[in-house]
């Protein structure tokens, strides 16, 4: 059994769904981060969710510990999470770790799955933006469908180019204009994560039914969906070579 701190409180008191933190190569990663105040005394538990951007989690886990460490202080417990969908996560479900530095700056884990769920619940699981997954059990409370979730990445995607009043006149008339959202991602990082939200459109615009009624019509724009759909894959491909070609470039300059 692996010991964590108790969670003085059920909702995070931070959620980042996209914390950027330093990594060996000299440029950042992100990670959805979610921070916990504790009881006792004892320093806050902080979870960094994976998510999938180069080498994720596995061999940037030193980073991860020494950069929370530094924003949280050096009693922060650090757990990774791999959320259930994803390739890193054991048998198909939500895999949580904790993490610890040794003496030489190694990062040592230990499986704590069972700990985080009985302190903090189901809400923990799955990835930002998502709800606890629906009970087995009869009348539990079934996920909102497909289209509440895509409403809710359409919302986020029209924030990256929306802009709001930041300058009005006396008489109300606005002046001036400012983004909604500040940018403040790095090149590279820029790139990671925009590579990772076109694969993952990719794969949900290919699942799009265009031949419903079976029609001579209706195959052709299968047809030329699936061409789209390869397109789209390998211009995802083409900004992953742009990425790797950014990283050495820096690296050979740093």
């Amino acid at each position: 059994m692996t010991l964590l701190p108790t969670p003085a409180r059920l909702s995070p008191v931070r959620d980042d769904h996209a914390w950027p933190f330093p990594i060996i190569s000299g440029s950042r990663s992100h990670v959805r981060l979610r921070v916990w105040p504790t009881k006792d005394e004892a320093g806050p538990l902080v979870i960094a969710t994976d998510l999938l951007l180069g080498a994720g989690l596995v061999n940037d886990a030193e980073a991860l510990c020494r950069a929370v460490s530094r924003e949280f202080g050096k009693d922060a417990v650090v757990v990774r999470h791999f959320p259930a969908w994803s390739m890193l996560a054991i048998s198909g479900e939500d895999t949580f770790h904790k993490l610890t530095l040794d003496a030489e700056d190694t990062a040592h884990w230990q499986p704590c799955t069972s700990e985080v769920l009985d302190a903090l619940g189901p809400q923990v699981l799955g990835f930002p933006g998502d709800i606890p997954p629906a009970s087995a059990e009869v009348g539990a409370v079934a996920p909102p469908p497909q289209s509440v979730q895509m409403a809710r990445v359409l919302a986020a995607l029209l924030r990256l180019s929306e802009d709001r009043v930041i300058e009005r006149r006396q008489d109300g008339w606005p002046t001036r204009h400012g983004p909604v959202t500040e940018a403040d991602l790095e090149p590279l990082s820029h790139l990671k994560l925009s590579i990772s939200a076109l694969e993952r459109l990719t794969r949900f615009l290919g699942e799009a039914d265009v031949d419903e009624f079976e029609t001579a019509a209706g195959a052709k724009r299968d047809k030329k969906l699936g061409k789209i759909v390869e397109t789209l894959q390998e211009q995802a491909w083409e900004l992953s070579f742009l990425a790797d070609e950014m990283n050495t470039e820096k690296r050979e300059r740093g």
